[in-house]
């Protein structure tokens, strides 16, 4: 039998959170097990509550999704935090990111790809709603903080573009071992270069940083 995935959803919008309740509750894998309207009380449910995913609005009131997130990820490293958005929010993904959310879906998501998207995430890979991807890639980096590949000395080797095409594409280690006939390990060492040559925190904000300085096709 397939474990539940127990679910918390952190969202300051009543009607919002309640048809995403009946979204997620309506898949027999998915359970509901607690409700926040703001970072604050979302923290609050952590000390009874063990869930395995949270889904969470980036702008709330009292505290937001980018410092909910990073104080959660703090205490709980192994929490896995998806952030709900919409395109008018994109100069806050970094934010997120940075926080340690593991994906970001739009909440204009349909049941099908908010399925996909929750398993994703929960199997400890990253997920962008393609539609948020293009969204991403079409943003003037000037709307918002980050370093950019202009302003480093180093630059990407073509191997290490080749491993970060497969990372924006949400492939694991392994799975890009496969493709490109190398060993995880030396995956993984492409994958801690890109992240320190890009000067960024995790590989959503690889993703986000890639997307936006064009390196990668989406």
């Amino acid at each position: 039998m397939t474990d539940i995935i127990k679910v918390i959803l952190v969202d300051d919008h009543a009607i919002f959170l309640n048809g995403l309740r009946l979204r997620i509750n309506e898949c027999s894998q998915f359970k509901v097990i607690g409700e926040a309207s703001n970072g604050q009380q979302f923290l609050e449910l952590l000390t009874d509550l063990n869930p395995d995913l949270v889904l969470i609005d980036i702008k709330m009131p009292m505290m937001n999704g980018a410092d909910a997130t990073k104080e959660a990820i703090e205490k709980y490293p192994n929490l896995k935090i998806m952030a709900l958005t919409m395109f008018s929010e994109l100069k806050y993904l970094r934010l997120m990111a940075e926080a340690g959310a593991r994906g970001f879906i739009l909440k204009s998501i349909g049941k099908a790809e908010l399925e996909f998207a929750i398993n994703t995430v929960n199997s400890g890979k990253t997920y962008f709603s393609p539609q948020l991807l293009d969204e991403i890639a079409e943003f003037d980096p000037a709307d918002a903080s980050g370093k950019f590949l202009e302003d480093l000395n180093e630059r990407l080797t073509e191997r290490e573009l080749d491993v970060l095409q497969y990372i924006v594409k949400g492939l694991t280690s392994q799975e890009i071992a496969d493709k490109l006939f190398i060993s995880k390990r030396t995956v993984e060492g492409h994958r801690a270069n890109l992240i320190s040559k890009t000067a960024t925190r995790n590989v959503v904000d690889l993703v986000i940083y890639a997307i936006r300085n064009q390196l990668v096709i989406v």
